[in-house]
């Protein structure tokens, strides 16, 4: 296959994952809107202090057996079935460990309601692991339409229940029982698009264990940094300003959940792919990384410029004081972006251990700077230690991948450097312009606007700029070039055709 197909491939997959996130935004969107004109705040409540409880059971749970099986070179029946068997063990455990705690968590919470919640919503987690594990053929396959297929019909079973049940009870059991069609539909979706139907077994549960167990514990390592924050500036500045660090991370990492996370998936099958036919994944990390950088970096940089006017238009004027922490966990998601490739290079590579060290690493830098950096900037210094430790990380990141899979940062840094200067020029220039006023939100919307695109005219004339006085050399602005051609010429093509 040559490099030319290999980079469509990728990009038919993540436009397909791309599309997905879009979709699933909108219907979240949808179904918020809907759901908070019949159901009242403390319905949300109710839902929102059990899922909190759901996860932290959940996360002890989550191995990653998937991403194992995608990088699996001979990948056999029993490789399936044992996966799938330990799932659902582990749903079953999920289940019978929410339905213990639930008299627990409704008297330390003082929610009567929570007990039977948690009891429906671990059946949920229950008949979600008795998902096809064959659904694993659709990434090793590049078959990511049939992926889009089955959690667009999953989110849709889950709207369309909870509207149903909101406007017939107007209840909080709307959002537990749409939680509950949304594992059924996803499970019952899955049989339907691959033909796999597993059995029990757990013949291969050593093996599998050995790659993802460090998978587990680094997400382990993660969620508690996240809750640390969580709690630590509940705890000193209270609700509010944890409630604005959560909205603000949310908005932020747009970058990194619309655009990185989407291409990356696809990436890990082709990473996959490569090693099973024992190749080398340098070409393919530096034909795909550049590619991430051009188009998700500028987005960050964008962010950290356009912070005042995003806060003012989507959150409103009660978000006074989330400008700073945006542009802050932009910085943060910049660097994310940058680094985040290298986690599938190496969960490819089965070193699932350098990502769970990696992660305790930003936890070892993180959590202090949090404590340090408030005591001297207030709850914003929370977001500068968040920042730094982001960039601590991505050196140490970078070395390692060149120790493990002999990627050097200077070969990656020829094809990227034009990216990072045209995306540096950007919150240079727009930070020129004036800030927003207590004006309409009209006049806001238009100085948004004309940020965005003279924030794009300066990316694009910077890196088109450096890429011709290079000598057009080979690289991502290359390969979008040559995507943007090959779709002009496309419907031109088809128009000539008798």
């Amino acid at each position: 296959m040559t490099p030319a197909q290999t980079h469509n491939r990728l990009v038919v997959g993540g436009s397909w994952l791309i599309a997905l996130q879009a979709v699933e935004r909108l219907i979240g969107v949808v179904s918020v809107a809907i759901l908070a004109r019949l159901l009242t705040p403390t319905d949300f409540g109710v839902v929102a202090v059990a899922m909190t409880v759901v996860t932290a059971v959940e996360l002890m749970s989550v191995f990653g057996f998937d991403w194992a099986l995608v990088r699996q070179h001979d990948l056999s029946a029993d490789h399936l079935n044992t996966a799938w068997t330990l799932r659902v063990l582990m749903g079953l455990g999920t289940w019978a460990a929410l339905g213990l705690l639930g008299p627990l968590a409704a008297a330390f919470f003082r929610l009567p309601p929570l007990s039977s919640v948690l009891l429906i919503l671990g059946l949920a987690s229950f008949l979600g692991s008795l998902e096809n594990i064959g659904t694993v053929f659709f990434r090793r396959d590049f078959a990511f339409h049939k992926e889009f297929l089955l959690r667009v019909a999953t989110k849709l079973s889950g709207f369309v229940v909870s509207v149903l049940v909101a406007v017939t009870y107007r209840s909080y059991w709307a959002l537990v029982v749409g939680t509950l069609a949304l594992r059924v539909g996803g499970t019952f979706a899955s049989y339907l698009l691959h033909p796999f139907r597993p059995s029990p077994t757990l013949v291969r549960a050593r093996e599998l264990f050995g790659f993802s167990s460090w998978v587990l514990l680094g997400n382990l390592v993660d969620y508690c940094r996240s809750r640390f924050a969580s709690m630590y500036l509940g705890r000193v500045f209270g609700a509010h300003v944890t409630g604005l660090f959560a909205v603000s991370a949310e908005l932020s990492s747009v970058p990194l959940t619309a655009i990185s996370g989407p291409i990356n998936r696809v990436v890990y099958s082709k990473y996959s792919e490569d090693i099973r036919a024992n190749r080398s994944l340098t070409n393919t990390y530096l034909e795909i990384a550049p590619l991430i950088w051009m188009i998700a970096l500028p987005m960050c940089a964008g962010l950290i410029a356009v912070a005042p006017e995003v806060v003012r238009l989507v959150l409103g004027p009660k978000w006074e004081g989330a400008e700073t922490v945006v542009s802050l966990f932009s910085v943060s998601a910049a660097f994310g972006v940058v680094t985040a490739n290298t986690h599938y290079v190496y969960w490819a590579l089965g070193r699932s251990r350098v990502t769970a060290t990696l992660s305790a690493v930003t936890a070892s830098i993180a959590i202090p700077g949090i404590v340090l950096f408030s005591t001297v900037a207030g709850y914003k210094g929370a977001a500068i230690a968040a920042a730094v430790a982001a960039a601590s990380v991505a050196p140490i990141n970078f070395t390692m991948l060149r120790r493990d899979a002999g990627i050097r940062f200077a070969d990656l840094w020829v094809r990227v450097w034009r990216s990072t200067l045209g995306a540096g020029a950007i919150p240079l220039v727009l930070l020129t312009l004036p800030r927003p006023t207590q004006g309409t939100a009209t006049a806001v919307a238009v100085l948004l606007l004309t940020k965005v695109v003279v924030g794009a005219a300066v990316y694009i004339a910077a890196v088109s700029a450096l890429w011709l006085v290079c000598g057009r050399p080979e690289g991502p602005e290359r390969r979008i070039l040559q995507l943007v051609l090959q779709w002009w010429k496309r419907p031109l093509r088809q128009a000539a055709k008798p």
